[in-house]
């Protein structure tokens, strides 16, 4: 073979591979799921309409159906990170003093139980299997306005409490593998979360007056998503009194990291829900999609 066929031959074989480059883009691009953050606030939001879950249906109705979705939320915490592997999730009711209607709502939204098992296979942490979790209301509240239907399986995944928030941040970087997947990631809580303010302002008669320190740290982990800098918030414990007061325990907060942890440097923030649900409690929702 002289060396013009071999060097013909040669281009010829590259013209190919490159050919099917963009098809593979495309394929990884369509296949990708989204990751929402969303600001779930009372569990009345689940039966009502307002401001912010009138946002979340229009959501519904533009967001990409995923093969399935792994909700964080803020009320499932174990002493190490865990994962539920349930073939049809029960309904958890982790409330009280709601109308007796609230605890008759029903999910049904089968497991993905094979998901759920070949995280904790693959995962470098190490994560426990949860045959017997169910769906808490920070999940299934949102969903139900998000996936009315109920058609896409759902599992979730605990906040370890005896993870500090960078280790958080670094076990979400797992999940960007399974958004290529097609697993939606959702983290349920709430950027500021202040239940005795909420209680004090409801005592005074203050209850829709928004607190400077609440506004303060939403702009702060706002500018901080938008510049990238999620090792910042990781770090939120370090940012004075209106992290110390828009954060009094970690579990509302912990969910934003996990969906941030599971993004691309390319891909850019859009915001939902922005504004507060009374004077301690923003709603503001982050979607990566």
């Amino acid at each position: 073979m002289n060396i013009n066929r071999r060097k013909f031959i040669h281009l010829a074989g590259l013209s190919t591979l490159l050919a099917t480059l963009p098809s593979l883009a495309t394929q990884t691009q369509d296949t990708r799921a989204a990751a929402f953050f969303i600001g779930h606030g009372t569990p009345m939001n689940a039966f009502t309409s307002n401001e912010f879950t009138k946002e979340w249906e229009n959501l519904s109705k533009v967001i990409k159906k995923p093969k399935a979705i792994l909700v964080v939320s803020a009320h499932w915490e174990t002493m190490f990170p865990a994962v539920s592997t349930s073939v049809k999730p029960p309904m958890i009711y982790d409330f009280y003093g709601f109308p007796d209607f609230m605890y008759e709502a029903k999910y049904d939204a089968i497991g993905a139980p094979n998901i759920a098992t070949n995280i904790v296979k693959t995962f470098k942490e190490e994560i426990f299997a949860d045959p017997n979790q169910g769906l808490d209301h920070g999940a299934w509240s949102v969903l139900l306005k998000l996936f009315p239907k109920a058609d896409v399986p759902v599992f979730q995944f605990s906040l370890a409490q005896s993870m500090s928030p960078m280790e958080h941040l670094q076990l979400a970087y797992e999940m960007n593998e399974l958004r290529n997947q097609g697993v939606m990631i959702i983290g349920s809580g709430n950027i500021v979360h202040n239940i005795p303010s909420a209680m004090n302002d409801r005592k005074e008669g203050t209850r829709e007056i928004v607190h400077e320190w609440a506004t303060n740290f939403d702009n702060f982990v706002t500018s901080k998503i938008d510049n990238g800098d999620f090792k910042a918030l990781a770090n939120y414990h370090k940012m004075g009194r209106d992290a110390k007061m828009a954060v009094p325990t970690p579990e509302h907060f912990l969910p934003l990291l996990y969906v941030l942890g599971s993004t691309k440097i390319s891909e850019k923030p859009q915001y939902y829900a922005k504004g507060f649900q009374e004077g301690s409690f923003s709603m503001r929702s982050v979607l990566f999609s």
